[in-house]
């Protein structure tokens, strides 16, 4: 049986809403959810035993509380929890090589500033095996469609197949968003770059870049509403701009090798250091 695995903390209301969206999946995907809350070691080298006692007893009553919050989203989901002792990060990093996906919560609830908050949900996103989905304490009834950055890539393949799924258990649009800047054009630092390149050209190119990404998308979903968007100008943004009114938005992690493994990408770094919503880094 696949397994769906959250995390969550003693800080329990901002817990929970990533305990419910990870039930919500889990239950329609029929995978098992797998309650972990990671034990501080800096309470327990002080080795003060009321100290141990009174953070064990608040660990427990955080995965009580997420248990009854899946089970109340469905009574018949197969949840199990853990204890997990060590570094978070290290935790996760492990726990994710037998998972489909990591679900953690953030203490970010909207607003136009970037945030230094939420610093292991970077490093958990950098470093796990499995997708990792972000879940902030962002109300977002209502909002419909699972934006999705396209960059021609050949790992975006697997990030478009992940939000097309998405898209798709949830009776939604898939929000196709490709993002280019002619500031970023070989040549154009050097004052040249700019004016040999026509703007017509450029956006033609890629329109083309996005259709021919989207080729196995459609052959493979295909009943799947799609919105196809071509932006000038930062991914970032662009990205923001679309997951403001959607339920879901799914980035590419774009780490490579033994030491990228632990790094993000521009795009998928600045989606989690201001999160619109519920956001998915798929490696």
């Amino acid at each position: 049986m696949s397994e769906t695995i959250v995390g969550v903390s003693t800080a329990v209301e901002a817990g929970l809403q990533a305990v419910r969206w990870a039930a919500r999946r889990a239950s329609k995907r029929g995978a098992r959810l797998h309650i972990v809350h990671v034990i501080d070691l800096a309470v327990e080298v002080t080795r003060d035993a009321d100290l141990m006692a009174a953070a064990k007893a608040e660990a427990q009553g955080a995965i009580d509380a997420a248990v009854a919050a899946a089970i109340e989203i469905d009574p018949n989901l197969e949840v199990v929890t853990t204890f997990e002792h060590g570094p978070a990060t290290e935790v996760f990093d492990e726990l994710s090589r037998n998972a489909e996906l990591l679900v953690v919560g953030s203490d970010w609830h909207g607003g136009k500033r970037p945030s230094r908050r939420g610093v292991h949900s970077l490093r958990i996103a950098a470093g796990s095996h499995v997708p990792v989905a972000v879940i902030p304490d962002i109300d977002v009834t209502g909002r419909r469609g699972v934006v999705v950055g396209v960059d021609g890539s050949e790992s975006s393949a697997s990030t478009l197949e992940f939000a097309a799924s998405e898209a798709e258990r949830l009776g939604e649009p898939l929000i196709a968003v490709h993002a280019w800047d002619i500031g970023v054009i070989v040549g154009a630092e050097y004052g040249y770059g700019v004016s040999m390149v026509d703007d017509g050209d450029l956006s033609t190119a890629a329109r083309e870049l996005l259709d021919t990404a989207l080729q196995p998308v459609v052959a493979a979903h295909p009943r799947l509403e799609i919105d196809r968007r071509v932006v000038v100008g930062d991914p970032v943004v662009a990205l923001s701009d679309a997951a403001d009114e959607a339920s879901l938005l799914v980035v590419g992690s774009h780490g490579r090798g033994a030491l990228a493994r632990f790094l993000l990408g521009s795009v998928s770094h600045g989606m989690l250091a201001h999160l619109e919503g519920p956001t998915v880094v798929v490696r």
